[in-house]
């Protein structure tokens, strides 16, 4: 295992010899990917909330509220997260991550007062931003630099495994009748215990170059005097931009596929939400695999720009859906949008912070992404109880290519912007 680890960070003299491939793709690669991909299974499994929150006798715009709310949680301490990663390492994190998942998710099902509910979503949600955080920059730390988007992408492959087992267990649970508490004690519990076995397999596997006691990618010893006001201070001096709001606009995106789209087929009189995701994921892990070097190739903001822009024609193809196998052509879509979004949306975001900071970086996009779902859950809720999906939709389409459009200009700018820095530095070294 020590020999993955040096041949990740390029410690091994005779790393030299080894492919680029070889030194990415070790043994605790993937292992990490095995393990995200039984966590990412437990999150997918939640889309089918919903009918949770239906069998307690409430509707979609309660929906909204309770995981509105919930995501208040997460944008308070995803900036801690990336510090706590700076400072403790990727596997700590990851274990109290999963631990929290486990007991909030399967504490739910003891309860029908909103309240509590609401509390305890809370919870998981931000022990869902920590695990999701600490893969996010476990990727990035043991990829070459000029190969971080394609490793952030693949290790993110796990989570569309996850997108493919999670909402077909949840429609098989729900295949019989749900007018008893049976199934959703089922749902819960197998919610939880695909966090457990994913935190279980953490304890056998190293995270090799993620930062603090759980590798050498980022200084420890600046971590532990490391204060909120000095993250702060980096966080200004290196504001990631528009970047940001490309997170926001597309979590907004996701809120559909993640908690929306069951009940925009049981109001259009088909119950299964499985051949989306069975569309959707595979669409995305085979762009992703036979375009991983694109962000290296085209560039990341062209790689960006062309998956907001199949985002956004994705949610218009959802507009008139009515019934299950005309699924297949938005989840295309939006399946082959987020392949191209993320990994270049963390890593143009993430690189903007000093390296002693990827995990804050990191973590900084993720949180424009939190409020991303908030506004999105909360709007979403209230816009398809006041005017349908329909509308809902093609509003939300228009805001990400709204999204698209102002992270376009904004990039344009700041490519002059550095391109005339350079210009006038060649000057001053001419003594011009």
């Amino acid at each position: 295992m020590s020999g993955s680890a040096q041949s990740v960070t390029g410690g091994d003299v005779g790393s030299s010899r080894l492919s680029q491939d070889d030194r990415l793709y070790t043994r605790s690669f993937f292992q990490v990917f095995a393990a995200a991909g039984l966590f990412m299974t437990g999150v997918a499994l939640q889309f089918h909330f919903g009918q949770y929150v239906e069998f307690l006798g409430h509707g979609v715009d309660t929906l909204g509220r309770i995981l509105s709310v919930s995501m208040i949680g997460t944008l308070l301490i995803r900036l801690h997260v990336g510090r706590w990663i700076d400072r403790f390492g990727c596997r700590p994190v990851w274990l109290v991550g999963t631990l929290a998942v486990a007991s909030a998710v399967g504490t739910i099902q003891l309860t029908d007062r909103l309240w509590l509910i609401t509390l305890l979503r809370m919870i998981s949600t931000m022990a869902t931003a920590a695990v999701l955080t600490t893969l996010a920059v476990f990727a990035a730390q043991v990829a070459p630099a000029n190969r971080r988007a394609e490793s952030i992408g693949t290790i993110g492959l796990a989570g569309f495994v996850g997108m493919i087992a999670g909402p077909a267990l949840g429609d098989w649970i729900f295949s019989s009748a749900t007018d008893s508490i049976l199934p959703y004690r089922l749902f819960f519990s197998a919610t939880a215990l695909c966090s457990l076995l994913a935190g279980g397999a953490m304890l056998v596997t190293r995270m090799p170059g993620c930062g603090g006691s759980g590798g050498g990618g980022a200084d420890s010893s600046q971590g532990s005097t490391r204060t909120v006001r000095a993250q702060w201070s980096v966080i200004r001096r290196h504001w990631p931009g528009a970047i940001l709001l490309v997170g926001l606009v597309f979590t907004m995106a996701f809120c559909v596929q993640s908690m929306f789209l069951e009940r925009l087929a049981e109001a259009q009189g088909f119950k299964n939400i499985k051949l989306f995701f069975l569309v959707y994921c595979p669409t995305a892990m085979v762009l992703r695999l036979v375009f991983r070097r694109l962000p290296q190739r085209l560039g990341r903001s062209r790689t960006l720009l062309l998956g907001l822009g199949l985002l956004g024609s994705g949610q218009l193809c959802l507009v008139g859906v009515a019934a299950q196998w005309q699924l297949m052509l938005p989840g295309m879509l939006m399946g082959a949008g987020h392949c191209f979004i993320f990994p270049s949306m963390v890593d143009l975001g993430a690189e903007r912070l000093p390296a002693a900071y990827r995990g804050t970086g990191t973590a900084l996009v993720l949180g424009a992404g939190d409020l991303g779902m908030l506004i999105g859950y909360l709007t979403l809720g209230e816009l398809i109880d006041a005017v349908g999906f329909g509308t809902s939709l093609q509003l939300l389409a228009i805001t990400v290519f709204a999204g698209a459009a102002v992270f376009a200009i904004a990039r344009r700018r700041d490519v002059f912007r550095r391109r005339g820095r350079r210009l006038g530095d060649v000057a001053v070294a001419r003594g011009t």
